[in-house]
């Protein structure tokens, strides 16, 4: 599976590609961080300060429709990707 992050001018210059497995257990966040993709990340995790916040461009239909608004989430979040996804991080 691939997770494609568009080109952001403070994020990811050029964007990028990056592989992941079925298996892999943390949530988006935590691997984009992994990953080293500077993601913020203030709260910790626990979906408290928006900073994490993503736009799916495409590959949101396996969401749960009530995660989803206008197609933003919180990658601190999301878990379970089942499908390619290409995202634009916010700041």
């Amino acid at each position: 599976m691939k997770i494609i992050i568009l080109p952001n001018k403070k994020i990811c210059k050029y964007g990028k590609i990056l592989k992941f497995n079925k298996s892999y257990k943390e949530s988006l966040c935590d691997f984009l961080i992994t990953n080293n993709v500077n993601i913020d990340n203030n709260c910790g995790g626990f979906g408290k300060c928006l900073s994490c916040s993503i736009f799916i461009n495409e590959g949101f239909s396996f969401f749960e429709i009530n995660l989803l608004k206008f197609n933003y989430i919180l990658s601190c979040q999301l878990y379970n990707i089942n499908s390619n996804i290409i995202i634009s991080i916010f700041l």
